[in-house]
């Protein structure tokens, strides 16, 4: 019994945290930076294999399927997880109740998805999608087994362990994935790099995360966190719904084919950007909630953390647009150029897409998730809108609309969320100014390498040097003004507190 007290006193405290916030903050973000960095590496390694041994095709037919099994799992952790981390006071008792909620719910949620595969086998006309479908439900269910293992790992800021178990997870499902396509699996081996991640994943996390539930279910100890994860399911119910309308439509009215292009530079496009945000976000969601009733260093942290997103993201974006037909060469292989057009217009959105998203670590870190569900709402309607309108233009008119409706919510989003808040537009506006005008003239400069050195050169070595151009002009504009070159010192700062530890 006192071993047990002891293993939850461990997990569940959290006043230790708040005591150099600053460098735990640091060191934390920068073992998950470095976790990032090497799953990037060995995604952009598996998409670069994969793309080459399995056909479009294929990647559009699963895709059919995680339209919808994503869709339906985004009710499995109900925002427990998130109420875990973000609120001051745990007991053992809640956590248990929510660990046997969440897996309740995961079993359910599969058994629900493997009986409706024949109704998906019906929409899509795509007998395939029987056996993916149970493939997934199953992946549903093991995942639902380690949420609050995770969540108590994030909460403890203990983000090293974090970074070990995703690194491990993403190259024992690489190695699945491209064992079975070599093999000549097809689009199953798309689905076991799927279901071998959720599997390692929780293993992993059950051995790194010694607390365990216990025999009780007792829903009046959760109230408080039920109606605050409510609020995030709310949003991530519409949100989904809305961000993976575009998939189900062309799916259904366009085909398997024009899905996978679709897909896949989605895909390849988010990959580089949720290797930057990820790590920002998992420190930061701790990290604010930690600081929400100290409104001056929650506004502090808000704005560095917001400052960096834009400072590495936006130029990252702008080089992907520019040198979109050597990347996808390079990754994906000739079969795949077709797929430059879309993914042009996607990188557009994707500019201003994640650091607009801090809206919402805002609102969670606050406490305010009423809120973030309204805001959920709102932004799913004009994006259903949207795309309703863009399919009867086909692939490119839903890629259109989804830009039109990003720039048109965009500051409006922003201006509601940040009410009643430490942050205010302008401080958001100020932060990302800088990272805006720099990363469009670093493109422009791009651009022309490209245009005058393509003729020439082969692929790799333009992107190389477009890349190396593009760099150095980027971080030269930083030193125009002695304003913007001490912005720039506070990310090198960063590396500075890491040598120091």
């Amino acid at each position: 019994m006192i071993q047990v007290r002891d293993i939850s006193r461990k997990w569940f405290e959290t006043v230790h945290l708040t005591v150099d916030l600053k460098t735990r903050s640091v060191k934390g973000g920068a073992s998950t930076v470095v976790a990032q960095f090497l799953s990037f590496g060995m995604s952009m390694l598996s998409t670069a294999v994969m793309a080459r041994l399995v056909a479009p095709e294929s990647f559009g037919v699963v895709a059919m399927v995680t339209a919808i099994t994503g869709f339906v799992a985004i009710f499995m952790d109900l925002g427990f997880s998130s109420a875990v981390i973000q609120n001051k006071n745990v007991t053992q008792k809640q956590v248990s109740t929510l660990f046997w909620f969440n897996t309740l719910i995961g079993a359910g949620l599969a058994g629900l998805i493997a009986l409706a595969a024949p109704v998906i086998v019906v929409f899509y006309d795509e007998p395939r999608l029987l056996t993916i479908t149970w493939a997934y439900a199953f992946s549903i269910l093991i995942s639902s087994l380690a949420l609050q293992h995770n969540a108590l790992l994030k909460r403890q800021m203990k983000f090293k362990r974090i970074s070990g178990i995703t690194v491990f997870a993403t190259a024992a499902s690489i190695v699945v994935g491209i064992g079975m396509a070599w093999a000549g699996f097809d689009y199953w081996a798309i689905v076991g790099i799927t279901v071998s991640f959720t599997l390692v994943n929780c293993v992993l996390t059950w051995a790194y995360c010694d607390w365990r539930p216990s025999l009780v279910f007792n829903l009046t100890k959760v109230r408080r966190f039920v109606s605050f994860g409510f609020g995030i399911t709310g949003f991530d119910f519409v949100n989904y719904f809305a961000r993976n309308l575009d998939n189900i439509l062309i799916g259904r009215y366009i085909g398997a084919a024009a899905l996978g292009l679709y897909s896949k530079s989605y895909q390849l496009l988010m990959v580089p950007i949720t290797q930057l945000r990820a790590p920002l976000n998992t420190v930061a969601m701790p990290a604010l909630s930690a600081l929400q009733e100290q409104p001056g260093r929650y506004s502090s942290f808000y704005r560095h953390y917001v400052f960096l997103l834009a400072f590495f993201s936006m130029p990252l974006v702008v080089f992907l647009f520019v040198y979109v037909d050597e990347v996808i060469l390079l990754v994906l292989g000739e079969q795949w150029i077709a797929a430059g057009y879309i993914f042009q217009l996607l990188a557009v959105a994707a500019f201003i897409q994640p650091v607009g998203g801090t809206s919402g670590v805002v609102l969670i870190t606050m406490g305010q998730t009423k809120k973030y569900f309204i805001l959920g709402v709102v932004n799913a309607v004009v994006t259903v809108v949207g795309y309703a309108i863009g399919i009867k233009w086909g692939v490119a008119g839903v890629a259109i609309s989804y830009i039109i409706v990003n720039y048109v919510t965009f500051l409006p989003s922003l201006y509601w969320a940040f009410r009643d808040t430490p942050v205010r537009l302008s401080n958001f506006l100020s932060e990302i100014a800088y990272p805006v005008v720099f990363s469009v003239i670093s493109g422009l400069i791009g651009y022309s390498v490209k245009n005058a050195f393509s003729p020439y050169w082969p692929d790799i070595l333009l992107l190389a040097v477009g890349f190396t151009v593009g760099a150095v002009v980027y971080i030269s504009l930083w030193f125009l003004s002695r304003k913007t070159a001490e912005k720039f010192k506070s990310v090198l700062k960063i590396r500075a507190m890491l040598r120091q530890q």
